[in-house]
């Protein structure tokens, strides 16, 4: 009877236990880590399924899954936990920091290695100070002072408008200076970088020294900025949307213009004087009467040309994926109309998917695409009158914004609108803002196929494909009865336009074979052997044509006539081999080098090759026996030695180039340039000894660099002999030495780590030098886009040359110069120009720090950025107080000019005006300053408040950028193009920051947003 009983009963046992294993319910919980603070984004995942989610700010999470099945917990720098679903509703865990899971996500280059494993010098930003800094138009202007050793200035204000960067400082003279940017492993232009959406990337890496800038050779002379965009992870799909919305404006100046009863007064004070571009001005005739109709029509410029700027940001991106598949999608819309009233600015839409798919237990393979279209619209930006931002400055306040009539009411056209005030330039900018538009367009396509191949336990082989496309489309337009047109164009073909278009395609294909194996209990080898090849294609094309039936058609094909069209088109092939090393013993004691040869199309055949090494070592002293128990968690000694190369030149300058020209209708062949067969690669030789620590159970960490670089057989023009027919004069050679040493310091710290609050602060500091070794025949180089700068054996590099004023007589306020000999002199001569030891546009100081703190939901960050020992002509304040400008407005301070004997400390006399008004170092300024870059406050719900609502977190948030600068120097001391037209980045001559003359101005900005994540 009891058998019976046991066997009708065990179906029905069996039923039950199956109906409570399969039965879902709602798990809840907290994760911290071992010290018991929360862990935001902690991936949870049901093991066999594809339902998992993440941790919230405050480490809470919400999770359905059935008893008996299996939670995972996975975090960067944690050891994975697994927990299984018993009858309790709530699975609280603790994780463990895995110092070896966080180490191998540091970039080395070609791969990743365990930090503890790495004997390079490699700053890295992540996700927190990436998102610290966003929104941001350009991906470059993140970097400022957030890694050692990694100098990054703005260009200027325009939106959209990339960066300075260099690392370690100037690399070279006349080849670029610009790092390499590697997008998930494909090679981008930088000039390209601006497309780029700052929300879909995960970390920078920042190769500073021989150890891994080798491994990339010639393309690794100026650093390497290694980025990495987001990927999907296992479990659920995850949704977040970020939408901000804000404005900015010009960062007010340190002086302040004239109002037309100053400027008035101060043109009546110079025609007194004798001042003869005075006598004509309506300060010195104006009667009582007129005096009053020009002040009440004061204007203020800036708010008739410029207005507050509208910053718009939205990015949406969906994740997930399960154990073979993972996928990161992202769409992003970015807009910033500038600060220029009367154009559209800056507009970019993205578009991203990067997939991983393990297709079989030895085959994993992926892709990384991503699309980007950009459009912006240019004012002109260079020192004449079709800059608004000279406008500005220049145009007298008496002057208004509209012609009036003689009653005083604004003058209307034929058609009912406002004529615009030619003003006394005679060029009314505000409305050549409409009718000299200017539009740019990008579309970039970066894309990527890998397969990494699993040969066997020892061997193991990536191949990936990289390519980048970008079409750029240009259209510049004087639309008929425009402002140009009216002045330059021809009445019988009414409007012009040029529209030019330049494609650049360049791909990379690499295969990276390697072996690694552990010989014994702790020797550790690996060793890999690189293929690749490069190639640049670059198309250029122009059309232009005048006589335009209406400004709403802008097409080529209904002008009336063709005027000018070209194309052009340059190709240059690299192709490279390396073997790469790396050995360690139990981790304590690593060896690393690194061998690659590359053959670049830019050198003439016995000049094709060149050969680039390195060796590094390094100890970890705190894996030694003897430092067990202490208070010291990380302690490494590393040092590395190598070499690069450069090759950033225009192509075919070892050969006898001729341009085409037509004579008598005929195509003719005219001398260009005079080829160099025996030009090769610059090259750097780089030394690096550094130190990484980490104390109090890492508490405190830090790194400390020094670096000794040399750039050698620098490429320059070498003067020729008139007789040979070279256009310029001169022959690119390798001649000269510069040398780049200094010390990086970096340092962050948890000053307060308890439950629900956190203060973090860090920063790092870089103290550079640099000095030219040698030139060729000891001789001087004078440099720069208006020769102020001088490259002399034994001085910094670009060096300021000009002659040294030395202030004011008091006896009678004239100028005083110094003479070559030192005497001071009342005479001027460009013959007394000098070098300016110690004064060069390169700071000898730059840095960054931050501050942080996190209580409950709350959190604020603040970010300063900073430098030092450099100086900028200050050519704008010149023109806003020099004599000769007096038709033009002036700044208050030109009223403090000498006025009768024993004035000091004051400008010269308006008597003086021949002598008065020259260059000199008088305008000489140091651009020290410290600004707060960005300050970001933010809360995040606590979940409690999301269990109904089906989101998984929501985070407001609030960003201001530039909001306060200490300097002393007149005006914004945060230069890169002085004036853009006037000195163009990638030129010859041109300096970044050397001086300042009416660029787009540095902005501050204010945004709002939200990120919502479900």
């Amino acid at each position: 009877m009891r058998a019976k009983l046991a066997w009708m009963l065990a179906p029905f046992l069996v039923l039950c236990m199956s109906f409570s294993y399969g039965q879902e319910k709602t798990i809840s919980g907290n994760v911290t880590d071992q010290s018991g603070l929360p862990l935001p984004g902690v991936s949870i995942v049901v093991v066999g399924t594809t339902s998992g989610t993440q941790t919230d700010f405050d480490g809470n999470y919400v999770i359905t899954a059935s008893t008996g099945q299996v939670l995972r917990f996975s975090y960067i720098g944690q050891k994975t936990v697994e927990r299984t679903v018993g009858t309790s509703t709530t699975i609280n865990v603790q994780m463990e920091e895995d110092a070896q899971a966080l180490e191998e996500v540091v970039v080395t280059g070609y791969g990743s290695r365990s930090r503890e494993l790495s004997t390079s010098a490699i700053s890295t930003v992540s996700t927190e100070k990436i998102e610290a800094f966003v929104p941001s138009t350009s991906v470059d202007n993140i970097l400022q002072g957030q890694a050692a050793g990694v100098q990054v200035t703005a260009a200027n204000g325009r939106p959209g408008q990339t960066a300075f960067v260099t690392i370690r400082g100037v690399g070279s003279i006349n080849a670029s200076t610009t790092p390499l940017y590697v997008v998930d492993g494909i090679p981008v232009n930088s000039d390209f970088i601006n497309n780029l959406n700052p929300n879909d990337i995960s970390s920078f890496s920042i190769l500073k020294d021989a150890a891994t800038v080798s491994k990339y050779g010639s393309r690794g002379a100026n650093g390497v900025v290694l980025i990495t965009t987001k990927q999907g992870k296992s479990g659920d799909a995850r949704i977040t949307f970020r939408s901000s919305y804000g404005f900015g404006e010009r960062i007010p100046d340190p002086f302040d213009l004239m109002n037309t009863s100053q400027k008035l007064e101060l043109e009546r004070q110079f025609a007194e004087l004798g001042v003869n571009a005075a006598q004509s001005l309506p300060g010195a005739n104006a009667d009582d009467a007129e005096r009053a109709r020009l002040i009440a029509l004061d204007t203020d410029w800036e708010k008739e040309l410029l207005r507050k700027s509208q910053i718009q940001s939205n990015s949406l991106s969906i994740s997930g994926g399960d154990e073979k598949l993972t996928y990161f999608m992202s769409l992003g819309y970015d807009k910033n109309t500038g600060i220029i009233d009367r154009i559209d600015g800056f507009e970019r839409i993205t578009a991203r998917l990067n997939t991983t798919y393990q297709a079989k237990e030895w085959l994993n393979v992926g892709t990384n695409i991503s699309l980007s279209r950009s459009t912006t619209d240019l004012p002109r930006d260079r020192n004449n009158v079709q800059n608004p931002f000279r406008a500005m400055y220049d145009y007298n306040p008496w002057d208004p914004l509209f012609s009036r009539n003689p009653d005083g009411s604004i003058m209307l056209d034929d058609q009912g609108d406002p004529v615009y005030n030619p003003t006394t330039s005679g060029f009314p900018i505000a409305l050549a803002l409409q009718t000299e538009p200017e539009d740019n367009r990008n579309f970039l396509i970066v894309g990527s196929l890998f397969a990494d191949i699993k040969l066997s336990d020892k061997f193991s082989n990536r191949f990936s494909v990289g390519a980048t496309n970008n079409r750029y489309n240009r259209t510049t337009r004087s639309i008929a009865g425009g402002v140009l047109n009216s002045i330059v164009g021809d009445a019988n073909f009414p409007g012009t336009q040029t529209d030019n278009f330049q494609n650049t395609l360049q791909y990379n294909v690499n295969n990276l074979f390697t072996y690694s194996d552990t010989y014994g209990e702790f020797h550790n080898l690996s060793a890999s052997f690189l293929l690749e090849y490069n190639e640049n294609i670059y198309t250029d094309l122009f059309a232009s044509a005048r006589g335009f039936p209406s400004p709403n058609i802008p097409y080529q094909d209904v002008a009336a006539e063709a005027t000018a069209s070209g194309s052009s088109e340059a190709r240059r092939i690299l192709f490279s081999q390396g073997l790469f090393v790396d050995y360690d013993y139990d981790s304590k004691y690593i060896l690393s080098g690194s061998v690659r040869r590359d053959g670049s199309s830019r050198f003439g055949p016995d000049n094709k090759y060149g050969y680039f090494y390195s060796g590094s070592a390094a100890w970890n002293i705190a894996k030694e026996s003897f430092m067990e128990g202490s208070f010291v968690n990380d302690l490494k000694l590393r040092a590395s030695y190598g070499t690069s190369g450069n090759q950033n030149i225009g192509d075919f300058n070892y050969l006898n180039l001729l341009e085409f020209n037509t004579y008598n209708g005929n195509t003719t062949a005219i001398p260009r340039g005079v080829g160099n067969p025996n030009i090769q690669w610059e090259s750097q030789a780089i030394l690096d000894i550094g130190v990484e620590f980490g104390l109090f159970n890492n508490r405190i960490n830090g790194v400390v660099d020094y670096f000794k670089k040399n750039s050698k057989d620098l490429l320059l023009n070498q003067p020729l002999s008139q007789t040979v027919g070279d256009e310029d004069n001169s022959i690119v050679a390798n001649i000269g030495e510069i040398e780049n040493s200094g010390i990086e310091v970096s340092l962050n710290a948890d000053v307060l780590r308890a439950e629900n609050f956190i203060w973090r602060v860090g920063g790092n500091v870089s103290f550079l030098d640099n000095k030219v070794v040698s030139l060729v025949n000891g001789d001087d180089i004078i440099s720069g886009d208006f020769g102020y700068n001088i490259l002399r054996e034994g001085e910094e590099i670009n060096s300021f040359y000009t002659v040294k004023y030395a202030g004011v007589n008091p006896a009678n306020g004239e100028p005083l110069y110094y003479d070559l000999d030192g005497n001071i002199t009342n005479q001027y001569s460009a013959s007394f120009n000098t070098i300016l030891e110690g004064k060069s546009p390169y700071a000898n100081i730059e840095g960054g720090f931050f501050t942080s703190i996190k209580w409950g939901g709350f959190g604020v960050r603040a970010d300063f950025v900073g430098k030092s020992g450099n100086y900028i002509l200050n050519f704008q304040r010149q023109e806003g107080i020099s004599i000769g400008n007096i038709d033009s407005n002036q700044r208050v301070e030109a009223f403090n000019y000498w006025k009768q004997p024993g004035d000091t400390n004051v400008l010269p006399s308006p008597l003086y005006q021949g002598t008065a008004d020259q260059d000199s170092d008088r305008w000489l300024e140091k651009g020290d300053y410290i600004r707060l870059r960005t300050l970001t406050l933010d809360y995040s719900l606590p979940s409690k408040f999301l269990d109904k609502t089906g989101l998984d977190a929501i985070r407001i948030f609030a960003t201001g950028q530039n909001l306060f600068t200490i300097t002393e120097y007149n005006g914004d001391p945060e230069i890169g193009i002085g004036s853009n037209e006037s000195s163009e980045a990638g030129t010859q001559g041109f300096i970044p920051g050397a001086f300042s003359l009416f660029s787009y101005p540095q902005t501050r900005s204010y945004t709002f947003g939200v990120e919502i994540g479900f």
